[in-house]
């Protein structure tokens, strides 16, 4: 019988629900109230969304963009509903004194608002999708290697844990990295020496300095093979898993994977994740 692999919960944003909710509530509150408090609440959500994903990833295009779609939200809705907007403070206790015919904001001001962050997110979506799919692909890999633990003794230790070796050529290694670096399962540091292949369910693999601030399985020219997995990646376990197991069965995962590639059977890979 396995151990409990499960992992904690983690927030991910999925833009369509709240979307579709958002405008629900919005409908039901403009025909039953004439207020637009959804639109407050919706806005102040993206931007801390976005602020929470800046901070998990390390990674500054996540509060830029999401944050500035909040933004453009509060910003439609005063150019459209000023007047509402400051009946609605009232209606809070806030007194605020402003002549609607005085509204700073316009429709011409929302339309350049709405370019400007069209412009922002066709040059971050790059990086915002790797991060995404890196993060995603992540998880499937803790997932996988953590199905075969089967004790919680001997929890985390920081040392990056020595897997032995295997028999592949440099070429090969290349050739596999480029594999899983080309379906954004991994993402490669290449070193005189050998490759690292990183990755992480914190922190972004796009914005780290050096491998060892996140998860790694470490592949040497000559064989050698070097797992290191972070305190943070550990931590999302529910339950204590035994470190050196979990590491061991992190490159059995990578080894099979990598056997799977050099037999021209790589399409098996993304399937073994998935489930």
């Amino acid at each position: 019988m396995t151990y409990n692999t499960s992992m904690k919960q983690q927030i991910n944003w999925n833009f369509w629900i709240p979307a579709i909710m958002f405008f629900l509530f919005l409908i039901i509150e403009d025909k039953a109230f004439g207020t637009y408090y959804s639109s407050w609440l919706y806005g102040l959500v993206l931007i801390l969304v976005g602020i929470l994903y800046s901070v998990r990833y390390k990674l500054f295009q996540p509060a830029l963009v999401i944050c500035l779609i909040g933004l453009t939200v509060w910003h439609y809705f005063l150019a459209t509903h000023f007047e509402a907007n400051i009946y609605m403070l009232q209606l809070l206790g806030i007194d605020i004194s402003i002549n609607p015919e005085d509204n700073p904001f316009s429709m011409l001001t929302w339309v350049i608002n709405a370019v400007v962050l069209l412009i922002l997110m066709a040059v971050t979506s790059p990086v915002l999708n790797k991060a995404f799919k890196l993060e995603k692909s992540a998880r499937r890999i803790f997932k996988t290697a953590a199905s075969t633990v089967f004790s919680a003794t001997n929890g985390f230790t920081s040392r990056p844990y020595s897997a032995g070796y295997a028999e592949y050529t440099k070429d090969q290694i290349i050739g596999f990295t480029h594999y899983l670096s080309g379906k954004i399962i991994v993402f490669p540091v290449y070193r005189e020496n050998g490759i690292y292949l990183t990755f992480s369910m914190r922190r972004s693999p796009l914005s780290i300095n050096e491998p060892s601030e996140i998860s790694y399985v470490y592949f040497n020219y000559e064989g050698k093979i070097t797992v290191h997995i972070s305190a943070k990646d550990y931590k999302r376990y529910k339950e204590e898993l035994s470190f050196d197991q979990l590491c061991e069965s992190m490159s059995d995962v990578f080894k099979r994977f990598l056997n799977y590639y050099i037999n021209n059977q790589e399409s098996r890979i993304i399937p073994e994740l998935n489930n």
